[in-house]
């Protein structure tokens, strides 16, 4: 009989992992029960079977009794469920779209998608444009900074304000990828502030509105004004900027405004979000109402700037999109989330970490070098690893703006995660001292929020990432479109096909999750390269993470579906249940970078020596997925649950582990000497030969090689009885005839560019 349980338990956890449907789990079932029938030992045991699956598969195999008797009452509850999340996200919901984090999030993420969709280079005109007027912008701009009305010419001049508008409308075209390779740029050239002039993210939020839904007449009317750099002054994000009232006019209904907006002087258009009311009913009665956005002349706000009548064309797609402004809101600025902060975060990550690089190498006579110092390794390491793990990210959630996808969760992973890097870019450098030298300003610079005039942080925002989790779980929103189906025996039918395929769902991640947290760490199972372990490893947290979700969403669902009264401490119940969603997203964003590393590490060819920095990424990554999942575990309501899902999901325990001194001291000396390294993380970014502090850093650097002899020379004659003093010294060391005058000029020479290079301006 050991052995028939045996066979029985390999047939489930064969099904299970295969997510097996009803009826094909029906049909295997079946026959190994009529299998154990013919050549089993006891026919009670048979019969017993066989009644039990009668009585349980039977009904799931007929759709009329498994729809009445079970998926009738959890639509009702779902139903229940939905009237209780806010309107607008719910709206959001319905319309959005999902990615690669979809295929995450849902436990079985298909690899050949993933580099085969996320596989993409500049064409060749987007790269002539980024090593011909864009390089030679920013090398003309490190020789001679100017401030104001200069650089806003030399912007219109060059076309860089219309980097994401289309050829046709006289902008440069450029896809999401080439957009984050030029903001990169800018921000590692000159400065953040100037990429985040170029890469407004009020800006290109408008912008991208425009060219999705603005009609072709709006678009040929403000599109060429934005590209030849036309100041754009918007209201902050979510701000209403007063009331707009249909009106009859003579050739139709007009707006009336009634604002509250202070127009800047040199503001050239001025985009605004008004509640838009038809008390009258002169739109019909049942056209919409409410937030809405207009573009409008700032010379008719200057002329009349709290009331004013405009026609319908200064809605932003006309008639069709009033009451849309949250819509165009969510969508536009995610496309700019998703390109602009990383892309700009990139930049300034990747030259802060290249010239902390080569600063900690530099010293000066007769002293040691910054990379010397305790700690060094891992700070250095450090930025190395956030600098690359920026560029993958920023070129990873471009591509999702390329394809098509609507980036909510991507801008969102771009936001936080940029922000995350930056703060520890900034600590590392300064546990270093680079804030002390004359690239306090990049360190500064690193410190800054990657937003303008936003919020800095998504951590904190449990509503952002609920929706990127409720987005990216298929079930949740096959359920959703259901029930939002007028027809009730359609939606019905729709609900149960989503309910019982995502049973087997649920199951299949159960079992990958058990099986992948015993083996994926084990080289005995797959390939043993580097890579290959780390995609096992992310192939193990996506189950895990969709066995956890699915659990973690049940807890809430049952919250928000109770038909018990909705008391004060019911909301607080129901707040505490929402903060696990945010934990998922945690989760995920960590998945998501990990992915965008190893994409960005197949793209360059799988150098070996990039190996260090990916075990880096990729084990900070994965030891903060586990620490997500872990809170979130702990989180939950019942013990027994929570426990159930801890075997599951960790089997064999935590496994998180710190990086290793070898792989830190490995990325470290790769980021101070020549290296594939240094390689990739500035042919990203473009850096000229003349941008700030290289000049000053190569000619101390170049000095300090012709010097170092010297030194070691005047070190061995007895340099220790000098004194401490570096100039006395070097000129006590001419006066005893240890050196001759121009050894001592070059020691000069080096301890002068050492002073400059030292000394923040």
């Amino acid at each position: 009989m050991t052995y028939w349980l045996l066979f029985f338990l390999i047939a489930i956890v064969a099904l299970a992992y295969a997510r097996a449907g009803i009826r094909t789990t029906s049909a295997v079932l079946a026959a190994v029960v009529l299998f154990y029938g013919v050549f089993g030992d006891s026919l009670i045991a048979f019969l017993l079977m066989l009644a039990a699956g009668v009585l349980v598969l039977l009904p799931l195999n007929l759709p009329v009794l498994r729809q009445e008797w079970l998926s009738r009452p959890l639509f009702l509850r779902f139903r229940r469920m939905l009237s209780r999340l806010d309107e607008r996200q719910l709206a959001a919901l319905s319309s959005s779209g999902s990615g690669w984090e979809a295929e995450l999030f849902n436990g079985a993420p298909d690899w050949t998608r993933f580099h085969g969709d996320y596989s993409a280079r500049l064409t060749p005109d987007e790269r002539a444009l980024l090593e011909g007027p864009l390089a030679e912008f920013c090398s003309r701009y490190t020789r001679d900074p100017e401030a104001g009305p200069a650089t806003q010419a030399r912007l219109r001049a060059y076309g860089l304000h219309g980097l994401a508008i289309d050829s046709v409308h006289g902008g440069r075209g450029l896809s999401g990828l080439a957009q984050s390779a030029a903001l990169a740029r800018l921000s590692a050239s000159i400065s953040r502030t100037l990429a985040q002039r170029v890469g407004s993210l009020p800006r290109l939020a408008w912008i991208e509105a425009l060219q999705r839904r603005g009609t072709a007449a709006q678009q040929s009317q403000w599109l060429p004004m934005l590209a030849a750099g036309a100041q754009l002054q918007t209201a902050e994000a979510g701000a209403v900027a007063g009331d707009a009232l249909v009106e009859a006019g003579h050739d139709g209904p007009l707006l009336q405004l009634e604002l509250n907006v202070t127009v800047d002087a040199d503001a050239d258009i001025v985009g605004l979000c008004v509640d838009l009311r038809d008390p009258g009913g002169r739109l019909g009665p049942d056209a919409a109402t409410g937030p809405t956005w207009l573009l409008i002349d700032a010379v008719q706000l200057r002329d009349a700037p709290t009331r004013l009548r405009v026609g319908f064309d200064a809605v932003i797609g006309g008639r069709e999109q009033i009451g849309a402004a949250a819509r165009h809101a969510a969508e536009s600025r995610a496309v700019a989330d998703a390109i602009a902060p990383v892309a700009i975060h990139a930049g300034s990550a990747a030259a802060l970490a290249l010239a902390s690089g080569s600063l900690a190498r530099l010293r000066a006579p007769f002293g040691e070098a910054l990379g010397t110092r305790a700690m060094a390794e891992e700070a250095l390491a450090t930025l190395a690893a956030r600098a690359w793990a920026a560029q993958a990210l920023a070129t990873a959630t471009a591509r999702a703006v390329d394809l098509g996808e609507k980036p909510y969760a991507a801008a969102a992973f771009a936001r936080t995660l940029g922000l995350l890097q930056a703060r520890e870019c900034a600590a590392a450098a300064r546990d270093l001292g680079i804030d002390r030298t004359l690239l306090a300003a990049r360190v500064d610079d690193a410190d800054e929020p990657a937003s303008d005039g936003t919020e800095p942080t998504l951590l904190a925002r449990p509503d952002v990432y609920s929706a990127c989790v409720l987005r990216s779980h298929a079930a949740f929103m096959a359920a959703l479109g259901a029930a939002q189906d007028p027809n009730p025996a359609t939606a019905l039918t729709r609900f149960d096909d989503a309910l019982w395929t995502h049973v087997g769902h649920l199951f299949g991640t159960a079992t990958q999750a058990f099986a992948l947290g015993l083996t994926a760490g084990s080289s005995l199972f797959g390939n043993s390269t580097t890579e290959a372990q780390h995609l096992r490893r992310i192939n193990r947290y996506s189950a895990a993470l969709a066995f956890a979700a699915d659990v973690a969403l049940s807890l809430l669902a049952r919250e928000l579906g109770s038909r018990r009264p909705y008391t004060a401490l019911r909301a607080m119940r129901e707040a505490s249940r929402r903060s696990l969603t945010t934990w998922l997203g945690d989760a995920l964003a960590q998945l998501y970078l990990a992915s965008a590393a190893l994409r960005q590490f197949d793209e360059g060819g799988a150098h070996a020596d990039e190996r260090a920095v990916l075990e880096l990424i990729c084990t900070d990554a994965f030891a903060a997925c586990e620490e997500a999942l872990d809170r979130l575990i702990r989180h939950l309501s019942s013990p027994l649950l929570a426990t159930m899902t801890r075997l599951i999901v960790m089997p064999l325990g935590a496994s998180r582990r710190a990086p290793r001194e070898v792989t830190q001291r490995t990325v470290a000396a790769q980021l101070q000497n020549d290296s594939r390294l240094r390689e990739r993380l500035s042919e990203r970014v473009g850096l000229p030969s003349d941008a700030s502090p290289w000049p000053l850093l190569d000619d101390a650097l170049r000095l300090q090689g012709e010097a170092s002899a010297i030194e070691e020379r005047l070190v061995k004659a007895g340099g220790g009885r000098l004194p401490r003093h570096l100039p006395t010294r070097i000129n006590e060391a001419r006066s005893a005839g240890l050196i001759d005058e121009a050894e001592a000029q070059v020691l000069h020479d080096w301890l002068r560019a050492a002073r400059r290079v030292h000394l923040p301006n």
